[in-house]
This record gives C-alpha cells, sequence and structure tokens, in this order.
C-alpha cells in the first residue's frame, strides 16, 4: 500500500471499520429481519386461524351463502379473505381475486393437511398469504394479508444500518489518522532534530521522555549525536592544532624561498629549476595552509558571526578586480543594488576561487553574471574550457577532488578551491552547483539568499 504511515494507518482502521461494521450490520439486519418476519407471520397465522373458525361454523349452517360468511368475518384493516368451495371463488376485497393468487395456492385442495404460509405480492404490494383447508365443509380458506408495513420498516432499518457501517467507517479512519499522528510524532522529533544537526546544530537533542519504548531510542540518538559532536570537535582542533603548528615554520620557509628567488639570476644555471619548483612547490603549500585555516573557520561557524549588508554586484567588482582581473568581465547584472547578508570576506574568497578555478582549469575565465531572483541571489561564472562530465559535477565540489582527465585538472592546485566556495555558501545557507554553458566550457553558479528589504548601508 502506498503512501505515508499516516494515510496507511487510517486505510487499515478504515478498512477495518467497514470490515466490522459491515459484519455487525449484516448481523443485526439479519436477526432483526426474522425477528419480525417471524412475529408477523405467528401474528398472520393465528388471525387467520380465529377468522378460518368463524368461516367454518358459518359454513357449516345451512342454507348460508359463502358471501355471507365473509361478510361475518372481519380480518383486519390491508387484509383479503378467499374462500375455494366446490371450484367456486368468493373474496372479501374488490382489488384481490383468486387470480393474484400463486399458481400453488390456488391448486390446493380441501382434504384435510397443515396450513400453508407464503410470502409473496399481490397487486405490487409485498403481502403474507396463510391458506387453511376447510375439509369438514369440502372449502379452502385464503387469508391475504399487506405487510408493506414491515417492509417498510426493514428497509429503513437497513438504510440506518448503511449509514451507521459509513460513520463508524470515517470515524475509523479518523481515528487512524489520530492514531498514526501520534505514534509518529516521535518519528517527527527525531526528522527536525536530524535536520536541525545537519544544519551544524550539533547541541541540538531529542528531548527526554518518559515512554519506556521510546527511551532506549531516544537515549542511543543523543548519545549518538554526542559522539559525532565530539569527534567533529577533535577533527576542527586537531587541523586548527596543525595548521597553527605550521603556519610559523612555513612562514619562515616561504620568507627564505622568496630571497632565493630574488637573487635566483646569482645562481649556478643547473640550480635554477630546482629554485623555481621549490619555490612553487612551497606557495602552493601556503595556499593549502591557508585553504585548510579557511575550512577550519568555516566548520567552527565563523561565517554566523560577522556578518554584513552589502551589495553582490559591487563585490563581484572588487573580486574582479582584487585578483587582477578586469572588471568588464562582470556581463550581466541588474541595475539595483542585490542586497545580501553575509560574511564578505568568506564571500569575496570563494568568488576569487571560483575565478581562480575557471583559469586553472577551464581555460579562463570568459564571463561573470549577477542575477537576482525574488529570494536569492545568484552569481554564474562562465569558462571557455571542456566542461565539466556531468558524472563529476558533484565530485568537484568535495574536499582534494580534481577533474579527470582532458585540460581540466592539469594545472596544479591544493584541490580546496571548490569545496571552500560549497561549504562557504552552505554555511550561508546558499549552494553552489555546476552546469553546461549555452555553448562551451563550464558554468559555475552559486546562490545566496537575498537580505530583507530595507535600506542598504554602504
Amino acid at each position: 500500500m502506498s503512501g505515508g504511515v499516516r494515510r496507511r494507518a487510517a486505510v487499515t482502521f478504515a478498512l477495518g471499520g467497514v470490515l466490522v461494521a459491515t459484519v455487525v450490520a449484516g448481523s443485526t439486519y439479519v436477526v432483526a429481519r426474522s425477528y419480525l418476519t417471524s412475529a408477523r407471520e405467528y401474528a398472520a397465522v393465528r388471525q387467520a386461524n380465529v377468522d378460518a373458525r368463524i368461516a367454518l361454523d358459518g359454513l357449516r349452517t345451512a342454507g348460508t351463502s359463502t358471501a355471507e360468511v365473509l361478510g361475518h368475518v372481519a380480518p383486519p384493516a390491508h387484509t383479503a379473505v378467499l374462500v375455494e368451495r366446490d371450484g367456486r371463488w368468493s373474496s372479501s376485497s374488490l382489488a384481490i381475486g383468486p387470480d393474484d393468487l400463486p399458481p400453488e395456492l390456488r391448486a390446493m385442495r380441501t382434504g384435510s393437511g397443515p396450513a400453508t404460509v407464503m410470502w409473496t405480492r399481490l397487486q405490487g404490494e409485498p403481502s403474507l398469504v396463510v391458506s387453511i383447508p376447510l375439509p369438514e365443509v369440502d372449502s379452502v380458506f385464503h387469508e391475504a394479508v399487506d405487510v408493506s408495513e414491515l417492509a417498510t420498516t426493514l428497509d429503513t432499518l437497513r438504510g440506518v444500518l448503511l449509514i451507521v457501517a459509513a460513520t463508524t467507517a470515517l470515524a475509523a479512519a479518523a481515528v487512524g489518522r489520530w492514531a498514526a499522528a501520534r505514534a509518529v510524532r516521535p518519528l517527527d522529533e527525531v526528522a527536525v532534530t536530524a535536520t536541525r544537526i545537519a544544519g551544524r546544530q550539533l547541541d541540538t537533542r531529542l528531548p527526554p521522555t518518559d515512554d519506556p519504548d521510546l527511551a532506549a531510542i531516544v537515549g542511543s540518538f543523543n548519545e549518538m549525536v554526542d559522539a559525532l559532536a565530539a569527534r567533529i570537535e577533535r577533527e576542527a582542533r586537531f587541523t586548527a592544532d596543525v595548521t597553527h603548528e605550521l603556519r610559523s615554520p612555513l612562514t619562515t620557509l616561504v620568507a627564505a624561498v622568496d630571497l632565493v628567488e630574488a637573487r635566483a639570476d646569482q645562481l649556478p644555471e643547473r640550480v635554477r629549476p630546482a629554485v623555481t619548483l621549490a619555490v612553487t612547490e612551497v606557495r602552493r603549500f601556503r595556499r593549502l595552509l591557508d585553504d585548510l585555516v579557511e575550512l577550519a573557520r568555516l566548520d567552527a561557524g565563523v561565517a554566523d558571526a560577522a556578518r554584513e549588508r552589502f551589495d553582490l554586484r559591487e563585490l563581484v567588482t572588487q573580486a574582479l578586480a582584487g585578483s587582477g582581473r578586469d572588471p568588464g568581465l562582470l556581463a550581466v547584472a541588474p541595475a539595483d543594488p542585490v542586497p545580501v547578508c553575509a560574511h564578505k570576506r568568506q564571500v569575496e574568497r570563494a568568488l576569487v576561487n571560483l575565478f581562480e578555478n575557471a583559469d586553472r582549469h577551464g581555460c579562463g575565465l570568459v564571463r561573470v553574471t549577477v542575477e537576482e531572483t525574488a529570494t536569492d541571489a545568484v552569481v554564474i561564472v562562465d569558462d571557455e574550457g571542456p566542461g565539466i562530465p556531468p558524472a563529476d559535477r558533484e565530485r568537484v565540489f568535495e574536499r582534494f577532488a580534481r577533474g579527470e582527465g582532458g585540460v581540466r585538472g592539469a594545472q596544479p592546485g591544493t584541490g580546496l578551491g571548490l569545496s571552500l566556495v560549497a561549504e562557504t555558501l552552505r554555511a550561508h545557507e546558499g549552494a553552489a552547483w555546476c552546469v553546461d554553458a549555452p555553448g562551451r566550457g563550464a558554468r559555475l553558479v552559486v546562490r545566496l539568499p537575498l537580505a530583507p528589504a530595507e535600506e542598504l548601508v554602504p
């Protein structure tokens, strides 16, 4: 059965309610119908026996006609009396005659035998016919009782039971939905708590419960989160400690290689390639360390602090100019400011990482576009490289991931540039992804929520 837990529980309860209500209603109807028809039949037979005795006494009187006898019989309302004597029929009713009786009753003989009771329809109305042989006067006595009232009562009872069954099914469905909602409420709390934890709110825990069936689950979940938070904290502390310990010797090493590079023309020719390689790798190591420090700051939630409101268009222009690129690469931008509220330095660094990725792996940055939707600000960065295969478009945002083959990935890098972009956007409730460019190359897109509408502070 498809659907959620609440729907399945409601449908199950409804089907159960229908089954129970059908069984109860059917049993009630069968018992009530049997009781009412038996009671009506008993009353009709008893009345017919009384009327047949009166008719028998009249027919025994010499010189009395059958019509006169029927005049002395006083049956209840909506009852007709028919007498067959010597092949001739007499009826107390103008509406019902011998032709209306079932053939088997018309064929009854006057010999002694038990009374016959038959449920049938006379003149289109439900009727009960009691036939009693009168062998003493060579006659058969028939008394036809209109039981329309009983049929109406049974129809009403059937309708009421159907309504009760339908109401019971609806009530069962409502109870099932309520019971399911109550049963899955702890799962909703787990889902909300897990979502908050995934959003880096690692201090979130499930509240204590008195339910013995849930206490073990709540305890295990909270212990798991405690262990996860402790592990993340240890890893973040380890990264911070390592980067801090490496900063001082690396700063000295960078200064030394810069000095050596400045005097490279004084070194022997055979030593210069090794010096160039050492300078390149030391600077790459410095960038890697800076990226690790930035990732550690993001993991520590630094983006949540020091947020400010600024125009994203201006920041893109500053990032282009500050990284030595032509601000004219900002090809498309809204005429009005695009306000966002974020950690300005981190967002600028993420933009520069996008530009460097386009230059290093995409054969050069060709266009930057800023767009504004109803809720978000979007920056689109296009390069003219071979593009990124669909299978790698999510992996390139992972730490230490590089594209495979082709031009992209041919240039050395730290492998943290795009992961820094993704982490920065995620810390600001945004996102980063890769799509096909309209022409050739890769298109990297970043999204940031727009700041609430208010005057932009420069």
